[in-house]
């Protein structure tokens, strides 16, 4: 009669699941939001690519209006008007008031730039304006004013088998949902076809398992929901940020509202509140914290590491 199944380290079971970033490929720029940088995106020239204007009025060569004054106005012949956002026309460095002028007369000075954003000001030609690795968002659509129109973007392909509410956490990961070819299967209730980890030293969630579905990687989701997050923690969302080339975002500190205990030999997820207290998977999380499999738990007040939910 076969004893229980071995419970393998997390460390052992995440190194069954794959690590390799996938290949990158090209995106516009507006379909890779959701998508992580295979490689950094860099100004392809000066941002401004010439001087612009910061606010609406009188273009001007600033030499020009030196000395000018309500009761010493200077002739202005060549004023170009110009709205927040133009290129300044050629010959001009300045923006004056629209009310600095009586037609062609300049009623006051201004300086050199003043109400000019300057050439390369915001960005030099080559400077990075996204690391690789970083995970798009819709803000990251204003490098489309910079010339960016596609970006090299890694996408890792997920199926998911009985696990629906996974989907979402997925996405977040830069990941792209699929039914064929994956890289990676979430899976819950579903029979593998090969078990290369039965079972798991973590808490919650034991019973997730490590195998081949589709013919690919598979993490073995446990029914529980506090589990499969755990399940997710330590070994789904590692994985899939290894596959995408994402480093995980440094953690933050809290500070333990109540003395956590934890067995030996089993790394445990604690979900924390905003008070530093352990909280139920429905409540409302601010980090999530791992104890390792060698500690025993914190006392209260202990200031822990944790991750943003």
């Amino acid at each position: 009669m076969s004893g229980p199944p071995r419970l393998a380290p997390v460390e052992e079971a995440c190194a069954l699941l794959p690590r390799q970033p996938v290949i990158p490929q090209v995106m516009p720029l507006r379909q890779a939001i959701g998508h992580v940088l295979a490689e950094p995106v860099r100004a392809p020239g000066p941002v401004p690519a010439a001087p612009l204007a910061l606010r609406e009025g009188w273009a001007v060569a600033a030499a020009e209006t030196e000395g000018a004054g309500p009761y010493a106005p200077v002739p202005l012949p060549h004023l170009s008007w110009v709205a927040a956002g133009q290129f300044l026309p050629p010959g001009t460095d300045a923006v004056l008031p629209p009310f600095a002028c009586d037609g062609d007369l300049g009623l006051e000075p201004v300086a050199p730039g003043e109400g000019v954003r300057q050439a390369g000001e915001d960005a030099a030609a080559g400077a990075v304006l996204r690391p690789a690795g970083h995970l798009l968002e819709p803000i990251d659509l204003m490098l489309g004013m910079a010339g960016i129109a596609e970006v090299a973007v890694r996408a890792p392909r997920v199926a998911l088998h009985g696990a629906p509410e996974m989907a979402a956490l997925v996405l977040m990961e830069g990941a792209t949902l699929v039914e064929t070819a994956p890289d990676l299967v979430l899976a819950a209730g579903v029979t593998a076809e090969q078990v290369l980890c039965p079972a798991v030293a973590a808490r919650p969630g034991e019973a997730m398992a490590i195998g081949i579905l589709d013919g690919a990687p598979a993490l073995l989701l446990p029914a529980p929901p506090e589990a499969m997050l755990a399940a997710w923690w330590l070994l789904g969302r590692p994985a899939l940020r290894a596959l995408a080339g994402r480093a995980a975002p440094a953690p933050r500190r809290m500070v333990l509202g109540r003395k956590i205990a934890s067995p030996i030999g089993f790394t445990e997820i604690v979900m924390l509140g905003a008070d530093g207290c352990a909280v139920g998977a429905l409540r409302m999380a601010a980090g999530v914290l791992t104890i390792p499999a060698g500690r025993e738990g914190y006392e209260a007040g202990s200031v822990v590491e944790v991750e943003a939910v």
